[in-house]
């Protein structure tokens, strides 16, 4: 083929493609069902959840001073990190809402105690710890509830967010270990210590990048399709996930192998949290996170086994509690995503509330409440 016909057949494949991929696309809701519903919870008009790292930042911000003492209540702030089944509710109703509301509607002086409901999708045990060490700088936590997901194991890092998170103190104090040295090395190793949002961190520090970051910013602003090529090349990665699965045949029910690598350092992570939180004098109570049981786990069981033996060692060792959680939600709570799909990890509103009643007296005894 001719050089002028391979150019006429490439622009009209991209010119082509450029049509189907105009639209708004959220990487991170991509293959859940339109029926679920990101919540978000106030109380008395102040947030108390967060689901993304901006948010985090908003809410840590605002309770970094403990409630005020009032009549009979003691001031009371824990933190709750978990991974999307903490904020997605399957099958939305009007009067839902999400775990730590209902804990807190539940608690006797709701008030002043403050259940943060911190989580992010598919946060791995290496981001909830660096999230339990930025909260911990910031506020006057008593306790931490720590959902575990043996799925997130496969989880590695930071992802790019926590670049404008983690101030230069935060990464101090991480890198004070072993461990967070480890995360924070190859977390700023990816970043490029610039902004990974941008496109020419790798000019960092040369007279070229000003004039691409002017000139990308000059044509975002007359020309809205170059302004969404970030938008485009998530949907281009997501049509490939998809046509990757189907290749494949992976399914929501196909298992998933423990990466080893990951696992490994999932697992000095949820070791250095407990360690610090133990040394801080604060309660860690971690719960094997609900899954549904009508269908066969899409886990390696030797694997999963003896991931819960594992964590039920730690904890002893490390002064935490264990709550095995992972029959709590009926089967009829459960749902489905991306079409008839089967969903392992979300669950209607109603589930919410039975996570929240299960935690609750773990919280209680904690703050010195009766049952």
């Amino acid at each position: 083929m001719r050089p002028i016909y391979r150019l006429i057949l490439a622009a009209a494949i991209a010119f082509t493609a450029l049509v189907y991929y105009r639209g708004d696309f959220n990487a991170e809701t991509f293959a859940l069902d339109p029926a679920m519903q990101l919540s978000t919870e106030s109380w008395k008009g102040v947030h108390f959840s967060a689901p993304t790292i901006s948010l985090i930042k908003a809410v840590v911000a605002q309770h970094g001073k403990p409630a005020a003492a009032v009549e009979g209540c003691t001031p009371f702030t824990l933190l709750w990190l978990g991974n999307s089944q903490l904020h997605y509710i399957n099958q939305f109703k009007t009067g839902d809402h999400i775990a730590p509301y209902w804990m807190r509607s539940a608690i006797a002086c709701p008030d002043t105690t403050t259940p943060l409901g911190i989580s992010l999708p598919n946060a791995g045990l290496q981001e909830h710890y660096a999230l339990a060490s930025y909260a911990v700088a910031r506020l006057p936590l008593r306790m931490i509830l720590l959902e575990l997901c043996f799925d997130d194991l496969r989880e590695d890092g930071l992802r790019g967010d926590f670049s404008g998170l983690l101030e230069e103190s935060d990464r101090q104090r991480l890198k004070a270990n072993p461990t967070g040295r480890d995360i924070m090395a190859r977390a700023e190793g990816e970043w490029g210590a610039a902004n990974p949002a941008e496109e020419s961190s790798g000019l960092e520090g040369f007279v070229q990048k000003g004039v691409e970051d002017r000139l990308d910013a000059g044509l975002g602003e007359i020309w809205p399709l170059w302004a969404s090529r970030p938008n485009l090349r998530g949907q281009v990665l997501t049509d490939l996930y998809y046509f990757r699965n189907a290749a494949l045949g992976i399914k929501a029910t196909t298992v998933r192998k423990m990466i080893g690598p990951r696992y490994i350092r999932n697992m000095a992570a949820l070791t250095q949290l407990l360690d610090e939180a133990q040394s801080l004098g604060i309660l860690v109570v971690a719960y094997i996170a609900p899954i549904r049981q009508d269908m066969t786990l899409p886990y390696d069981l030797g694997q999963y086994t003896a991931w819960k033996k594992e964590v039920a060692d730690l904890r002893k060792r490390k002064g935490a509690t264990l709550a095995n959680l992972e029959t709590l939600v009926p089967d009829r709570l459960w749902g489905t995503y991306h079409a008839d799909d089967v969903d392992f990890m979300h669950f209607r509103g109603e589930g919410h509330k039975i996570l929240a009643k299960a935690l609750l007296p773990y919280v209680q005894a904690k703050m010195g409440e009766k049952r």
